[in-house]
């Protein structure tokens, strides 16, 4: 007969949960608790938001503490964020007091006294994020065998936060060097909400060299009710002409033209404790000054809160602090509250335009309906301007970020997830490890770092040639320098750098980008992936076309384009995936209804396959708009994109993105479809065709990196080529 899960758990464990009264365990917390207490394994437990995932680990962890402990830190838990870690701080309180077990934080918020007190007397569970990680081994080096001297287990809480992403890469090395340095290994405990199809990819991420032995814990059982709808306004009375040059009170124009869109945000969310996501910190400040200022009209509390990474730690506290009291209060938010801070019972969840991706859908969605039985529910408003008129652009007709909404509705209720980048090709996090290693030695030869970084590290697809070119560069670039006995150390631009608070994180921070327009600043966007010279862009309830792109003074400057839209800008969150594409291609040219669309939101679809069928998009991808202009739809993702507009520029071919959907030619279309063909016959390598792209560097140390060794990676992370070749080869 199997042993119950609970009597698994240590005495003081079990009389804790009795105080606590719980009266059950959910089925994924006993699985997770005979996992971790009577195997060896390494486990992922991929459950809902709020499903009990935190405890599922943490439960028999601490039992397991609480029965053998030993004179260090014990269990290590990695979190993305200071405010989850904060999260978990307090619910893990209960467990680790009854059993009197210290849980620690370790953060830019915690005193250094309470730093000290751990580094002097290490024990219990301590949580912190990557960069305070690598504050340990450049600022505590001598301290770090004895605090770690009996790991035992590692949590990496949001699994999916790392994978493919700088961070990710950034832990692995910092882990690994951590096993070599306390010189034996340790389970994995990963938590994760949203793995899709994909368990195996992230068990091969973990642990790239074992990936069956990690056993995958999924909640399959668990199910909530989902009550979404979107919205859409094509009202034409509400349309109002705005002046290009921008003279007239843009606030007051846009409060008029976005009225009805604020109206249903107030009937959805006044009263109720609710999140609402943009996709720009912009939009964020814009709408929830408008709806406070709405709200104090009407004689209602101003009951609409922000929440977004430049805002400061005591507001985003009091936030928080807020969200999670009695009055209800809804908050506007950019992806800052994605992850699973406890901010309350929060009963619905909105987002202004399209989000980019299922999983991000999911995770938002996530975030409503935590406690008790009444299930998730998110609004999905589509904030495009009123519809356009029958003469307007093909484009503007299409409705995109409409069919994108649509589209990841249907790939979320289809249980299709974008896959994860397990392997990503990341020389500039490399650098960070190359100079945090010199850091934590104080001096080492290359061999030693060759070894600890590549052969017993993270870098493994790093070749012993390009490990040699990258430290000819560190070296021009006086990041490192070489001693006459032969050890590498920091040089003097190293040194600074390292100094730097900045250098804990391996990603670059969001460099946001100036738009202008005739000397007059319009606004900013993200620096991610920045536009390119007659590029379309979207901002300040209008389309510009981008006229000049100075990288010296991160401006941009803009001149009016033809149609409008949202006060909309380009998303930061990542990549769009190919999938998505294809998804919102099969909704333009079906005749499926949607029964979560609303009123004006059904009119807009409906508009935008009339004018998909009257350009015959079911059966060409090519539009001749002039005699001297064209469009390319591909139905393909950024990625993919990207590498057929560096295709088009690398034979002379002037082509613009039109919000991501199309690409417009300044040729004529006969023209442009022979001279995409020809190219495609010559074979063209991925290297002949980025060298097109205007700047290769787009992570935070490219610069410091061989030319070769950027454009690789830009390569491998920005662009499809193969996808790009197999779509020039059909049109």
């Amino acid at each position: 007969m199997t042993t119950p899960a609970f009597e698994l758990l240590s005495q003081s464990i079990q009389h804790c949960l009795w105080r606590m009264n719980w009266t059950e365990l959910r089925p994924i917390q006993s699985e997770s608790i005979r996992a971790i207490l009577q195997t060896e394994d390494d486990i992922i437990v991929s459950a809902a938001t709020a499903s009990g995932k935190t405890e599922a680990a943490f439960l028999p962890i601490i039992s397991h503490i609480d029965s053998n402990r030993r004179n260090s830190i014990q269990a290590l838990c990695i979190s993305p964020l200071k405010a989850l870690i904060n999260d978990q701080f307090r619910r893990l309180d209960d467990l680790s007091e009854y059993a009197e077990i210290p849980v620690h934080r370790w953060h830019g918020d915690v005193g250094q006294d309470k730093k000290a007190k751990l580094v002097k007397n290490p024990g219990g569970v301590l949580l912190l994020t990557p960069e305070s990680l690598e504050s340990l081994f450049i600022n505590r080096t001598s301290a770090l065998e004895r605090m770690f001297a009996n790991l035992e287990f590692v949590v990496i809480d949001e699994l999916h936060a790392f994978v493919g992403r700088e961070r990710g890469t950034h832990m692995k090395s910092l882990l690994k060097r951590l096993e070599q340095r306390i010189k034996h290994s340790y389970r994995i405990v990963a938590l994760s909400a949203t793995l899709g199809d994909w368990p195996k990819k992230y068990a091969e991420w973990l642990r790239p060299k074992s990936p069956d032995s990690v056993l995958i814990i999924e909640d399959k059982a668990a199910s909530r009710t989902v009550r979404l709808k979107i919205y859409g306004y094509p009202n034409e009375h509400l349309r109002k002409s705005t002046a290009a040059d921008g003279n007239q009170d843009q606030a007051t124009d846009l409060e008029v033209e976005f009225a009805e869109v604020l109206s249903d945000l107030q009937v959805c969310f006044n009263g109720r404790h609710g999140l609402i996501f943009a996709n720009s910190r912009n939009n964020v400040e814009w709408f929830a000054d408008a709806l406070n200022h709405r709200n104090e009209a009407d004689g209602l509390p101003r009951s609409y809160l922000v929440h977004h990474g430049s805002v400061s730690k005591h507001v985003r506290e009091e936030t928080e602090d807020l969200m999670r009291g009695e009055i209800p209060f809804t908050t506007l938010c950019s992806s800052s509250l994605e992850l699973g801070i406890d901010i309350g019972d929060v009963q619905i969840v909105g987002q202004l335009g399209a989000p980019w991706s299922v999983n991000s859908l999911i995770q938002r969605l996530g975030r409503s309906g935590r406690r008790g039985d009444r299930g998730s529910e998110i609004r999905i408003f589509i904030t495009e301007l009123p519809g356009p008129k029958k003469d307007a652009e093909l484009i503007d007709r299409l409705h995109i970020e409409l069919i994108q909404a649509i589209a990841l509705v249907e790939l979320m209720l289809e249980k299709w997830l974008e896959p994860p980048e397990i392997a990503p090709f990341d020389p500039s996090t490399f650098v960070q490890q190359i100079m945090s290693v010199l850091a934590e030695t104080g001096g080492i030869r290359a061999s030693a770092i060759y070894s600890r970084l590549v052969e017993s590290g993270t870098f493994a697809d790093f070749t012993k040639s390009q490990f040699a070119s990258i430290l000819r560069s560190l070296h021009d670039h006086g990041i490192v320098q070489q001693m006459d006995e032969g050890d590498l150390i920091l040089g003097l631009k190293g040194e600074q750098i390292v100094k730097s608070f900045e250098f804990y994180s391996a990603f670059m921070s969001a460099k946001e980008l100036k738009v202008v327009h005739g000397g007059k600043h319009v606004g900013s966007i993200s620096g991610l992936m920045p536009p390119q010279e007659s590029d379309h862009i979207l901002l300040a309830g209008r389309r510009w076309q981008v006229v000049h792109v100075d990288d010296r003074t991160s401006t941009i400057e803009v001149t009016p384009a033809k149609g409008r839209k949202a006060a909309k800008f380009n998303p930061s969150g990542g990549f769009i995936d190919d999938k998505v594409f294809e998804k919102m291609r099969q909704v333009l040219l079906s005749d499926k209804s949607y029964a979560y669309l609303s009123n004006g939101a059904a009119i807009w679809l409906c508009e935008a396959r009339a004018a998909a069928t009257e350009a015959n998009l079911g059966t060409r991808s090519w539009i001749e708009l002039t005699p001297q202009t064209c469009l390319l739809f591909p139905w393909c993702g950024t990625r993919t994109m990207i590498t057929i507009g560096l295709l088009a520029r690398s034979i002379g071919l002037a082509c613009t993105n039109r919000d991501g959907i199309a690409i417009e030619f300044k040729n004529g279309f006969a023209d442009v479809r022979a001279r995409l063909r020809d190219l495609v016959k010559y074979e063209p390598t991925p290297h002949n065709i980025a060298e097109h792209a205007s700047n290769h560097a787009f992570r935070k140390y490219d610069e410091f990196l061989p030319n070769d060794i950027v454009e690789n990676s830009f390569i491998s992370n920005v662009m499809n080529f193969r996808r790009a070749i197999e779509i020039l080869e059909m049109i």
